[in-house]
């Protein structure tokens, strides 16, 4: 979610979405690096790579 500041930059983006375990509504609104509004506030985000592989690119290609 937070790559869409490189797909569109000097531009505010809202996604709506809904939560894949309970099926609750999801806001978030940023604006390049910045985080504007977060809906509900206990929101967290999951990425399946390891740490030790976040340097690396050839994960993305897989």
């Amino acid at each position: 979610m937070l790559a869409v500041r490189w797909l569109f930059p000097d531009t505010e983006v809202r996604i709506d979405t809904r939560c894949l375990d309970c099926g609750e509504p999801i806001l978030v609104r940023m604006h390049d690096e910045e985080i504007l509004e977060v809906k509900p506030p206990t929101i967290v985000g999951h990425m399946n790579v390891p740490i030790s592989k976040w340097g690396e690119t050839s994960w993305a290609h897989k």
